[in-house]
């Protein structure tokens, strides 16, 4: 019986097989017309990239009220900053399975989530920078 779906490319595919976890199947690529319907269909989010910068999905994954793994890359550990949202992970197949593990039986807070999100509109950015480039300009 399957029980999890992993999209997208996945390095640890040969940790799956030799750990004999049948009940993962590897989707792989999906394209960016599906994306939205998987993206909220899931329960997690997973993002084990070795570099990041502040990976535009993870916002999008955060917007759709999903809990999000995450290496502890680019921007990362300073935008995700609680664990009512991000378990953040070193790119070992060990921590991230076992990251994985304890997402998938937490209770998350969807609406919590996603007012989290809310901070990360374009509208809401462009108001920050607007804001830090006026007080950068007040001190000079």
């Amino acid at each position: 019986m399957i029980s999890h779906c992993i999209l997208g490319r996945w390095p640890y595919e040969k940790e799956i097989t030799k750990n004999n976890l049948d009940n993962i199947k590897l989707l792989g690529y999906i394209s960016n017309k599906d994306l939205p319907l998987w993206m909220n269909a899931t329960d997690i989010f997973a993002l084990t990239s070795y570099s990041e910068g502040n990976p535009t999905v993870m916002f999008e994954a955060l917007g759709c009220g999903k809990p999000v793994i995450l290496t502890k890359v680019g921007g990362v550990p300073e935008i995700l900053i609680s664990e009512d949202y991000v378990f953040l992970v070193e790119n070992d197949f060990a921590d991230i399975s076992s990251k994985l593990d304890s997402a998938l039986n937490k209770r998350w807070d969807e609406d919590k989530i996603k007012r989290y999100a809310s901070n990360f509109t374009w509208e809401n950015i462009a108001v920050d920078t607007i804001r830090f480039y006026k007080t950068a300009l007040n001190k000079y």
